[in-house]
């Protein structure tokens, strides 16, 4: 699964927000890089 061609990308978050993904889909995207980066990109570094 390539996240970074638009039209995969765009399938990819219609699938995510109605739930349609597959199990392999789902997996593929939490053990991304991109994934990583999203949810550490979003993380509080405040002390």
């Amino acid at each position: 699964m390539n996240f970074l061609d638009q039209e995969h990308q765009n399938e990819f978050l219609t699938k995510w927000i109605y739930g349609k993904l597959t199990e392999k889909e789902l997996n593929t995207f939490v053990n991304s890089n991109l994934y990583k980066n999203l949810v550490f990109s979003t993380s509080s570094n405040d002390d």
